[in-house]
């Protein structure tokens, strides 16, 4: 493909898998209306996912679930139905919003593992879910990574500081299985093959941008966010999601994100 175009790029952006209504419509209000205040009037939010191919009546079953789960609060403008984010969901957007906007995660200085010694599968279990309340992630049993300082002395664990050198397959075949490692190696072909340039970019209105937008976002939304928060030295050398968050970073930033204002 020598350039895109608005319904190729539709097109092959949609996947193989239908995205569900509702986790589309948190990602659009994630990436065009996460302040407070802002919100998107329900024909424009219908006409954005239009032709993502969802239907009135199913974005109307979306937003009626969004609001009982306390996603999304509704007003009224006339006979118009507005829609935004409630506190909850603007909570969750931006606590989101790091890893899916933001560059690769470094090592903190006071990165550390915790080591245990061998423990029964209960135990382990307990273990695990106390230490996930405190931010660790789980390498494999009795192996815990935390990026940021020890706060806590842990008595029965080895501590390790230091820098990351030798990382084994097993480690970040852990932390970033293959299942994940094949979802960012799909999308960066889906977006090389797109060639999207600043010239496709300039011929697009404002709501086809923020449609383009919502399908990148939605796609590298549901890889980033399985990433556990370690340092990205750990996941390997050449690993796929680092040349996938480069190419969605850099498309995103040619798809300006637009204003509300002027999705009309």
């Amino acid at each position: 493909m020598k350039s895109a175009n608005f319904l190729t790029a539709i097109d092959a952006l949609g996947g193989d898998e239908v995205p569900r209504v509702w986790s589309l419509i948190i990602t659009v209000f994630g990436d065009l209306a996460q302040q407070k205040g802002e919100d998107i009037a329900g024909p424009v939010l219908g006409e954005l996912l239009a032709p993502v191919g969802v239907r009135p009546e199913a974005m109307r079953v979306a937003l009626h679930r969004l609001r009982n789960e306390g996603w999304i609060e509704t007003s009224k403008q006339g006979r118009t139905a507005r829609h935004a984010l409630s506190i909850f969901g603007l909570e969750q957007s931006a606590a989101a919003s790091e890893q899916i906007y933001g560059k690769a995660l470094v090592a903190d200085p006071e990165w550390h593992i915790l080591c245990f010694a061998s423990n029964t599968t209960s135990s382990e279990q307990t273990r695990g879910k106390t230490l996930a309340q405190r931010g660790y992630v789980k390498a494999t049993n009795g192996i815990y990574i935390k990026n940021s300082a020890c706060d806590d002395l842990v008595d029965d664990a080895l501590i390790l500081q230091g820098d990351v050198k030798n990382i084994p397959p097993w480690l970040s075949g852990s932390l970033a299985p293959n299942p994940l490692r094949a979802g960012f190696k799909q999308l960066s072909k889906t977006l090389s093959d797109l060639s999207i340039d600043p010239i496709f970019a300039r011929e697009l209105t404002a709501l086809q941008t923020a449609t383009l937008r919502t399908l990148i976002v939605h796609r590298w939304r549901k890889l980033v966010l399985k990433l556990p928060l370690v340092p990205d030295a750990l996941f390997g050398d050449g690993f796929e999601g680092t040349q996938c968050r480069n190419q969605v970073l850099s498309i995103l930033t040619l798809l300006e994100r637009p204003n509300i204002s002027d999705l009309t």
